[in-house]
This record gives structure tokens, C-alpha cells and sequence, in this order.
């Protein structure tokens, strides 16, 4: 008898989850409160290991083909002027540099995995799970919009870093997350004259910042990040209580918070209100001391969320669907030994990647003008060093220093996968 399996969340590690979990036999129902596919998001990249787990889906070429091509990111002062500039690398094939060779918008992402998983799973959009009740065989699960209740041998929040599904299982709240002391506030503009194939960031004292990306739907990308030093900065009080309201709310503070903002902050603000696609993220960790309870577990950000400071979000979905439903591939007759054993193979690398270089985010978020000048001069010399043979230099010595999170993960193989 197969597996039923059911997934709570349909960006994107849950439809991955779904593909490896249908390869692996089992029975797969993808639960999604939205009405529809959710079409939003920024670009997203993806590196590393877990660009195999896509060519091993077979995607990695269509993703590929649907990239923004973005060329590089440069850093510019209030005239526009780039004192620092770092383009795409398309030599080592991991996408490790400050731009992916591979960066897709979000929404095309879950697209794609939608397409090639809606014929072997079910897909329930406008619900969620209302409740849980497990016995040692399976779940019962409630839904809140009138789904008949159905019992599973597994459920899975892959439901983002405020998992629903997470709170249920695990009976714990806000000290499972852990908060960087920021917030951005994403949506796309009309594109300008000053725009190219380039990605440009400019620092605004406060610890803000403005990013500019290309995309490929013919718009740019943008997003106001806001950082604070202390918890008890007041703009991080009233970003949490906007967060937990409508988009008007939310606009309305970004507004006030950036209404000084030089460069192209004025363009920015009149682009974000005309927007349809604006949404806030409170940017933080998910750190849990188990990844299971029982049979319910985690993947991606609802489980181990790395922050966008790591630039490893989307790649830690893809792998950790793929260690996921190989375990239970291995030992489907019992779930809580492949739980186990999921933890067990990709936790040390999820560790690595939470582990941030000391000072993230304060000293790239300056508070001060002074701040921003020594950002700016360091920003400048690495510029300069990256197109010279002294970055050669260091990317070698680099290699021999044993720093966890720069190893890539050595992807399992699973019997069930090669069929």
C-alpha cells in the first residue's frame, strides 16, 4: 500500500517534495492556502549541490532558460555612479557569486513544479490544515474550509517560515525563530531609462538599502530593506505590527521610512503604491532542536529557514525534499527511522549555512553615514581585488580553510531515484 503523504504549502518545497516523494511510490496530496498558484515573488536563485537535484528532475535547462539573465550587481552612490561592480560567474557551474548565472522569479519557479507534478498528486488550494491527531499508525487531519477530514501516514509543513503546521506539531512559537532585526518589502517597477542587465544596491543611512534587478517580464525588481541595530528600535515594532496587517498598512510605513531616501528612493515609493505584486518578509532563521515530531515533520523554510543574507533559502528546499523522500524511500515501513535519518544527512549542512559570517546583517546594513563610507571603501577594494590575480589568489587559499557552509553537499543516491 503507498505511502499517503500530505504536504502543507505549494511554493516550493513542497511541489518538490512532491515530485521525489511520487518517484519514491507514495501517495501525495499538496495542500495550499491560496486560491490559486501564487504568481508573486521576487527572483530567487539557486546553487551549489542542489543544482543537481534539479537536472535530476530534469528542470534544470527550463530554469535556466527562464532566468532574468541578470549580469552582474553593482553598487552605486546617490548620482548613480557604480564604485564597485561584480558580474555573473558562469565558469564554475555552482552559480557562487554575488548573482547567480540561474536567478527566476519566484512565481515561475512554483509554476514549473506545478506543471510537472499535477498529474501524480492532488492539489487542494484555498484550504489548510485545521488540526492534527495522530496514533501510531497515522494523522487525521482537519481542514478549515470544509475538505473532508483524511488520515495520512505523514504530513509536511512546507509552509514558510511562519508554519502553521510547525506550530501544531511542535507546540512551541516565536523562540523557534530567530530575528535579524530586519524587514524587506519587495515589488516590481515600471522599466526606467537608468535600468540594464545590471542589478545596482544603494546604502541609505538607518541601515536601510535599494536594490534595482532586472527581470525577465519586461518590469524591474524591487526591495526597501530596513535594519536595526537593537530589538528595541522602535521601526522594528511598528514593521512587525504592519507586517501582521493589510499591504495598505504596510506601503503606508515603508513611505514614512524611506519618504527621505536619495538616489532613486522617490522613483522606488511611487513605483511601490502603483504596485500590484508588494509584499513585507521579516527576515530570520527558523532553528529548531528537532526537525520531527512524531509523523509530522519540516522542510525548507518552515523547518530551517537561513535567511536571505545566506543566499541559500531556495537551494535548502531543493535539498532538502530530495534527503527527505530518499528516507523515507529506504524505509518506508517506518517513518520515524526515516525522519531520523533525514535529519540526520542534511542537518550538519543546514548548520553550516545558518551559520552567518559574524556581524551579518549590522555591518552591510550601516546606521551611520560614517558606517556607509567604511562599507563603501571595503565594497570599492573588493571590487577591485575580484577582477585582478589577487582574486585568484584568495579563492584558493580559501579552499584550503576548513569553513563549513563553503563545502558543498554531497548528495546522496537513492535506489528508488534511479528507476
Amino acid at each position: 500500500m503507498s505511502l499517503r503523504v500530505l504536504i502543507s504549502g505549494a511554493s516550493v518545497a513542497g511541489p518538490a517534495l512532491a515530485y521525489w516523494l511520487v518517484r519514491a511510490g507514495c501517495k501525495v496530496t499538496v495542500v495550499e492556502r491560496a486560491r490559486t498558484l501564487r504568481s508573486e515573488g521576487q527572483g530567487v536563485d539557486v546553487r551549489d549541490s542542489a543544482r543537481e537535484v534539479l537536472k535530476r528532475m530534469g528542470i534544470f535547462d527550463l530554469i535556466r532558460s527562464k532566468s532574468s539573465h541578470e549580469e552582474g550587481i553593482s553598487f552605486v552612490s546617490s548620482d548613480n555612479k557604480a564604485f564597485a561592480s561584480f558580474g555573473v560567474d558562469l565558469e564554475s557551474g555552482m552559480g557562487d557569486s554575488a548573482t547567480s548565472d540561474i536567478e527566476i522569479l519566484r512565481g515561475e519557479l512554483a509554476g514549473i513544479l506545478f506543471d510537472v507534478t499535477k498529474d501524480d498528486v492532488r492539489y487542494i488550494f484555498g484550504d489548510m490544515v485545521d488540526s492534527l491527531e495522530e496514533n501510531e499508525k497515522e494523522v487525521e487531519v482537519s481542514f478549515a474550509s470544509g475538505t473532508p477530514k483524511a488520515a495520512f501516514d505523514l504530513v509536511v509543513a512546507a509552509d514558510g517560515i511562519g508554519s502553521k503546521i510547525r506550530g501544531m506539531a511542535f507546540k512551541t512559537g516565536a523562540e523557534q525563530v530567530r530575528s535579524l532585526n530586519s524587514y524587506i518589502s519587495y515589488f516590481s517597477v515600471p522599466k526606467g531609462d537608468t535600468d540594464t542587465m545590471w542589478a545596482r544596491a544603494h546604502w541609505v543611512k538607518g541601515g536601510r538599502c535599494l536594490v534595482l534587478r532586472p527581470d525577465n517580464m519586461g518590469r524591474t525588481r524591487a526591495f526597501c530593506m530596513c535594519t536595526a541595530y537593537e530589538k528595541s528600535d522602535p521601526r522594528l515594532a511598528r514593521l512587525d505590527q504592519a507586517s501582521k496587517q493589510g499591504v495598505s498598512e504596510q506601503k503606508a510605513l515603508v513611505q514614512e521610512l524611506f519618504q527621505d531616501a536619495d538616489w532613486e528612493g522617490p522613483r522606488l515609493l511611487k513605483g511601490m503604491h502603483d504596485s500590484d505584486d508588494f509584499y513585507m518578509q521579516h527576515v530570520a532563521q527558523v532553528r529548531l532542536p528537532r526537525w520531527s515530531s512524531g509523523r509530522v515533520t519540516v522542510v525548507g523554510d518552515a523547518g530551517y529557514a537561513a535567511s536571505p543574507f545566506s543566499g541559500m533559502g531556495t537551494s535548502l528546499a531543493f535539498l532538502g525534499a530530495y534527503v527527505l523522500a530518499g528516507e523515507i524511500s529506504k524505509q518506508p515501513d517506518d517513518i520515524p527511522a526515516a525522519l531520523e535519518s533525514y535529519e540526520r544527512v542534511l542537518r550538519p549542512h543546514v548548520e553550516s549555512i545558518q551559520k552567518l559570517v559574524p556581524g551579518i546583517p549590522w555591518i552591510v546594513q550601516p546606521q551611520s553615514l560614517w558606517g556607509i563610507r567604511v562599507l563603501e571603501t571595503v565594497v570599492w577594494g573588493a571590487g577591485i581585488v575580484s577582477g585582478s590575480w589577487l582574486a585568484n589568489l584568495f579563492s584558493k587559499a580559501v579552499g584550503y580553510l576548513p569553513i563549513a557552509g563553503d563545502v558543498p553537499f554531497q548528495l546522496p543516491d537513492y535506489e528508488a531515484f534511479k528507476q
